[in-house]
């Protein structure tokens, strides 16, 4: 979860790059295209809050993940010994 975390932040960053792009027109589409960047920053920015959940989510997977296996490791039940 970590790795798609960096992965979701990198696709993110170059849409970042894209979205102040202008359309090349100086008339009536100014209005248009601004509105266009403006959603575009607002999108990004809530989509950018989601690597970090992600991330999170990794790292929450891993410590559970560590807990089970300590605590496995702790309540088991020494084996008997076969042979005796």
């Amino acid at each position: 979860m970590r790795i798609h975390s960096e992965e979701y932040e990198a696709a993110l960053a170059r849409l970042r790059q894209r979205a102040g792009a202008s359309w090349g027109d100086d008339g009536i589409f100014v209005v248009i295209n601004q509105a266009w960047v403006d959603c575009c920053h607002t999108t990004l920015a809530a989509k950018g809050a989601l690597s970090g959940v992600i991330g999170d989510t990794g790292t929450g997977m891993a410590v559970a993940n560590r807990n089970v296996r300590e605590a496995d490791g702790t309540f088991a039940l020494p084996e008997a010994d076969r042979w005796a």
